[in-house]
């Protein structure tokens, strides 16, 4: 059931343009400020706060799985697809993915680099960096988009989903609470450890394997910050590319994510037949 719900939603959300319009978290920002409010004489731990403020979502999500999933499977069914569809965040970044390839190619880098400033805000763009913030931002936002998300509704169902959703969200609401923010980048990073090492792996399956295994422990070796262990194994896996080509390489990089997503819907089936979910 749940390869047929993220296939579904992925279709859907290819071909209804106005959907990212409907997931708004305006009541997870009042419900969360709330919960913070309250607990804040009672509660002056940051990880305990910050789990009480994800209680109450995830508990009467975990509630209408478990009532509906025993009484009515049907419905239980278009909770899942709901929830699921709610959570996943906008695959813009695929069409970006293509504008950036498709300006490096008709040789108009400013426009390239204006698409790149749209998804990598936080860095200034030129000719020189250009691919790597490409290739950055893009691993980042696949993994918070979509393959998070698939990745905890697979192994946890509807309240996975939700789970890794609000804990990205947490992440922007609370920036700019010093303390928080380091509770909800920790908690963040727990939730991304197992989906960004299982993206690693499928690199290594559809790229080149052993630049990337190469890649692997290379990172672990020096000690590199997680943020890069993505970033290294799909270098890795790209070894053969000319990186001077900066549109061909892109190209192959957008191979690459496209072929490791076969790779886990291809999982994902397997654990279908096997009985998972």
């Amino acid at each position: 059931m749940a390869l047929i719900t993220i296939i579904l939603g992925l279709f859907l959300d290819r071909h209804w343009n106005s959907l990212s319009q409907w997931r708004q978290f305006d009541w997870f920002f009042k419900l969360s400020n709330a919960v913070l409010a309250k607990t804040e004489a009672h509660l002056h731990n940051p990880t305990g706060r910050y789990l009480a403020v994800l209680a109450l979502p995830i508990l009467a999500t975990m509630l209408i799985q478990d009532i509906t999933a025993e009484w009515l499977p049907p419905i239980s069914f278009l909770f899942a697809f709901i929830v699921f569809i709610y959570c996943m965040g906008s695959l813009n970044i695929e069409q970006q993915l293509e504008a950036i390839i498709r300006a490096l190619k008709d040789n108009k880098p400013a426009e390239a680099q204006a698409i790149v400033d749209e998804i990598s805000p936080e860095q200034s763009v030129n000719d020189e960096n250009i691919l790597e913030l490409t290739i950055q931002s893009s691993l980042r936002l696949i993994i918070e988009r979509l393959f998070g998300v698939i990745f905890w509704f697979v192994i946890l169902g509807p309240v996975g989903a939700l789970l890794y959703r609000l804990s990205q969200q947490l992440l922007t609401l609370y920036a700019d609470d010093v303390v928080f923010s380091k509770t909800a980048e920790r908690m963040s990073g727990l939730l991304n450890w197992l989906p960004e090492r299982f993206l690693a792996v499928s690199f290594a399956i559809t790229g080149h394997f052993e630049g990337a295994v190469a890649a692997f422990n290379d990172n672990k070796e020096t000690d590199r910050s997680r943020q890069y262990l993505l970033f290294d194994v799909c270098h890795g896996a790209l070894e053969g590319n000319d990186n001077d080509d900066k549109a061909a390489y892109l190209g192959a990089f957008r191979g690459l994510l496209l072929r490791s997503f076969i790779v886990w819907l291809a999982s994902f089936a397997v654990l279908s037949l096997l009985g998972w979910n």
